[in-house]
């Protein structure tokens, strides 16, 4: 019997209605692959951010992000308390705590790169209240960052201007560029930072090479040979503190260096906020925490080993240097060797790279405050204005919080506020050590959620080594620097003010956390609720998060559509 046009018409209803379901679940099914090829493709950030910091902008990022003032001229003093050897031991043993905290931001980074970096970590891993305890501690200390950074240039520049009156001049020029720097968009904000990189990467690289010439007689007139003389005949500091007995004076004195060489490491973890601006993220991450580990360390074990074994704990040029506290490339170490040796043009070059360290690195902060604010806004712990962006992607009231931080550079010329001013700068003093703390809690909480919902490690974009266990190391040896950070005071008699000024941190960001909590009532996220979901494809298919995996799929959908 022929078939009528109302039953054609129903069959083919039938047929396009399970076409149409076949090709449904054929999106669905993949949808993980397709949230892949979208950040891996996509110029669009979130909330209007554009993703063009390039790989090599972000890898150079990485490694000489942490190179500044800290390298360049606090090694002077770390000298002097712990001695060649107690320097050596200090930065080279923090380095690979650092190194290894780095490796467990590094696997979350790849995991998920997005706007929030560490501070939504902290929210997605542990608990809102952690999340928004990291992102305070973030904005606190990139902000006062933002104003420390211009005073230090000031002080750098009466290297060669004497005229301290002409310190304004600095300090606004200093905060106007970095503002321009910030609004420029952040592909030339990327650029600059690559360059200042070069710059400091050139600079290190050259004084290694010329310490090791130094050290070996190379350099003339005196072709004076060094060798391991300071390394055989002076390790340690003996005589620390005046303290008794000998071995004791030792370990105080390496423990002062293994404190101070935390902060020269302090800020390597906001290249995780980078992520939220960079192109391919999965991948520009992947090659940048792939290399940091063995660089950043790499770069400081070398810059140590060079300086102990070139210059003496008790050189009086290295002593009146660092006792002056002018803060100038007069305390450097390179420089007073470069000085001993007779080459008299360096000590004016370091002077000026350090500037564009410093410069650098108040220009990373103002970015790092203005994100973290971004950050907090996205995890509603913030008013939602600091989201909106300008149409080049940026955060304009986060940049206007960020230049408010800066003018209280103008503070450190004012007698009158100067105390002021230090108690703000101590307030943030510890808070790399509480952020590392933090990062490798929020790692133990993603490695144990990763195997309550069964998702396979190993096809991971990146797989940080020994873990967890090197996170439980890290927290260890973090928590104990940060407790005893401050054992100076208790040395000859108890000091009060210092006290408060080494320990106000850590009650402070205990008040932001608890307090947090019971004002949103916040609570710890189970492991098996724990979100996931945007991991990438291949370590999430056959999970909970993989559409295939639950009820009907497209197989059965071809099945279906025969029958019709």
């Amino acid at each position: 019997m022929a078939t009528s046009t109302l039953d054609k018409d129903a069959e083919t209803v039938y047929h396009v209605s399970h076409s149409q379901l076949a090709s449904n679940y054929i999106a669905e099914a993949n949808t993980l692959d397709q949230n892949d090829a979208e950040l891996a493709q996509t110029h669009e950030g979130e909330f209007g951010m554009k993703r063009d910091l390039k790989p090599r902008v972000v890898s150079m990022i990485a490694i000489a992000g942490t190179l500044g003032t800290g390298l360049f001229l606090g090694t002077g003093s770390s000298l002097i308390n712990g001695g060649p050897v107690g320097m050596w031991l200090g930065y080279t043993f923090m380095g690979l705590l650092v190194g290894s905290m780095m490796m467990c931001l590094g696997e979350m980074m790849c995991f998920a790169p997005n706007v929030g970096g560490f501070i939504a970590m902290g929210t997605q891993y542990i608990d809102p209240a952690a999340g928004f305890m990291l992102g305070i501690s973030c904005v606190i200390g990139t902000g006062l960052t933002v104003a420390s950074e211009p005073t230090a240039i000031g002080i750098l520049a009466t290297f060669w201007d004497k005229n301290t009156s002409h310190v304004y001049i600095y300090l606004i020029a200093t905060l106007a560029l970095m503002i321009i720097m910030n609004i420029v968009g952040v592909k030339y904000f990327g650029e600059i930072e690559f360059a200042f990189a070069i710059l400091k990467i050139a600079l290190i690289i050259g004084l290694i090479i010329f310490g090791l010439i130094a050290d070996l007689g190379g350099i003339p007139p005196k072709h004076e040979y060094i060798g391991g003389r300071y390394w055989r005949d002076e390790p340690f500091n003996d005589s620390f503190l005046d303290l008794t007995p000998v071995s004791k004076a030792r370990f105080i004195g390496f423990w002062s260096v293994f404190t101070s060489a935390a902060f020269s490491y302090a800020g390597i973890e906001t290249l995780a906020i980078l992520a939220g601006e960079a192109y391919n993220p999965r991948k520009t991450m992947l090659v940048a925490v792939r290399t940091v580990f063995y660089r950043i360390v790499g770069i400081y074990v070398l810059s140590t080993l060079i300086i102990g074994l070139v210059i003496s704990q008790h050189s009086e040029d290295l002593t009146n240097g660092v006792n002056d506290g002018d803060g100038t490339a007069a305390a450097s170490p390179f420089v007073i060797v470069c000085k001993q040796m007779g080459v008299k043009a360096l000590p004016s070059i370091v002077n000026a790279v350090v500037i564009t360290s410093a410069l650098s690195a108040g220009n990373e902060n103002f970015y790092g405050c203005s994100r973290a604010l971004m950050s907090l806004a996205r995890q509603g712990s913030l008013p939602k204005f600091f989201l909106r962006t300008t149409e080049n992607g940026i955060p304009y009231f986060g940049v206007l919080v960020a230049t408010a931080f800066g003018l209280l550079c103008f503070l450190s010329v004012s007698n009158g506020s100067n105390q002021a001013f230090t108690w703000l700068s101590n307030l943030t003093a510890l808070n790399g050590l509480i952020t590392w703390i933090t990062i490798c809690a929020a790692y133990v909480r993603f490695y144990h959620a990763m195997k309550a919902q069964g998702i396979d490690r190993k096809k991971l974009p990146f797989v940080g080594w020994f873990q967890p266990y090197l996170a439980y190391v890290c927290i260890f040896f973090f928590t104990t620097i940060l407790i005893f950070s401050g054992f100076s005071v208790f040395i000859g008699g108890f000091d009060s003010v210092n006290f408060v000024a080494s320990y106000i941190t850590i009650p402070f960001m205990t008040l932001v956390y608890v307090g947090y909590k019971f004002w949103r009532r916040t609570k710890y996220i189970p492991l098996d609720e724990v979100d996931l979901s945007i991991g990438p494809a291949e370590a999430l298919r056959g999970t909970r998060y993989d559409l295939l995996s639950h009820g009907q799929t497209f197989v059965h959908a071809e099945e279906d559509e025969k029958k019709y």
